[in-house]
């Protein structure tokens, strides 16, 4: 059959067109990403079933920043999270994490994309207002694995004129137990952010516990199964991109109040 020069002009775009496709297609990358069902505002599981918080808003900036990737998202407890992302079934776990020693040998780590302020809920009138004020005096457990705990450990082993009483889980507890624990009086204090003790206070309705002012922080990163250095590479580059230009910053307003990364620069933390 003869082809005309109009036709085979059509043809040569058309495969042309094809083969950009399909090289375009190629060169997208899939994440599987997981959030932490319960720990809101940070990541949680709406009343329709999706993802939603600060971190998922995170990722959503990250995922539109970077073109050749697309994330899908699931929602599952801390543990079963956890466990995914090490064994690969997931390449990263968003959660409200801190950097710390272990995590950075178990998974690749990704740059800050949030600050975490850690508080402590009290009786009214415990007249407890600081870490300092707990000496002789005990903080509900925490589990081992949470970043929180590790902190608080730290904290204790860097201030030993301080006696605070403080054990860890051997498995992950729900947050609203360690409050509910000082509401019963079997514990001093709870120490977990006010965004955290403001979100279960709201619904347990306690009316006898405060929250204090801020008494540590800690920066927050996602984690990233050792295998995917690619991902760790692009995640970093968004963050850094959208931290420098304000808009994580401007986020942490709409969500917490006040911008993280001002504060955190305040408290010496960046």
């Amino acid at each position: 059959m003869k082809i005309n020069g109009k036709a085979l002009a059509l043809i040569t775009a058309a495969a042309v067109s094809a083969t950009g496709f399909t090289a375009f297609a190629e060169e997208t990358n899939t994440a599987e990403i997981v959030l932490e069902a319960e720990n809101a505002p940070y990541s949680y599981e709406d009343e329709d079933g999706n993802p939603a918080g600060y971190e998922y808003e995170v990722l959503q900036l990250i995922d539109d920043y970077l073109e050749d990737w697309t994330f899908n998202y699931t929602v599952l407890d801390y543990e079963t999270a956890l466990a995914g992302t090490t064994n690969g079934r997931y390449d990263l776990d968003a959660g409200c994490k801190f950097r710390t020693p272990a995590r950075e040998e178990a998974f690749l780590v990704s740059e800050a994309y949030n600050y975490f302020f850690m508080n402590l809920v009290v009786k009214e009138d415990s007249g407890i207002e600081s870490l300092e004020d707990m000496d002789g005096k005990s903080i509900a457990p925490i589990v081992a694995t949470d970043g929180r705990a590790v902190a608080l450990a730290e904290w204790i082993e860097n201030h030993p004129e301080i006696e605070i009483e403080f054990e860890n889980l051997a498995s992950s507890g729900a947050m609203a137990d360690e409050i509910t624990g000082v509401e019963d009086g079997v514990y001093d204090a709870a120490y977990l952010s006010a965004e955290q003790a403001n979100a279960i206070l709201e619904e347990a309705g306690y009316t006898d516990l405060t929250i204090t002012e801020r008494v540590d922080g800690r920066d927050t990163v996602f984690l990233i199964n050792q295998d995917n250095a690619e991902l760790q590479e692009a995640v970093n580059e968004a963050i850094t991109a959208l931290t420098e230009d304000g808009t994580l910053g401007e986020l942490t307003v709409e969500f917490f109040g006040e911008d993280n990364f001002a504060v955190a620069e305040e408290l010496g933390l960046r």
